[in-house]
């Protein structure tokens, strides 16, 4: 197992999933967007410190960064990410109704 590259396709793939630029993560984390960006494409090796800024930016806990993550096809990913918008998009209309309702 390559520990480095588990550890950045993580970062990366959670970066995507909560909505992250490389530039908002960046300033979230207080580095360089360069600095995210050459990481992803594994020519920076992040520290351990930057792994825990970056956790803290993504609001996770920095072990999620080096489990093992059953990786989908990317267009199934594509799929998923589809499939998650549309029920968030739902469930907030579905909230915004109720608290109308609630407010008279």
């Amino acid at each position: 197992m390559d520990l480095q590259k588990l550890v950045i396709d993580n970062i990366k793939r959670i970066r995507k999933e909560k909505g992250f630029t490389q530039e908002k993560l960046a300033e979230a984390c207080n580095t360089a967007t360069s600095y995210i960006g050459l990481m992803e494409i594994y020519q920076n090796t992040p520290k351990l410190d930057t792994i825990e800024r970056i956790a803290a930016a993504l609001d996770v806990n920095p072990l999620v960064f080096f489990r093992e993550y059953d990786n989908l096809p990317e267009e199934k990913e594509e799929e998923l990410q589809k499939i998650k918008e549309r029920i968030l998009k739902s469930v907030n209309k579905e909230i915004d109704s109720a608290l109308r309702a609630f407010i008279g």
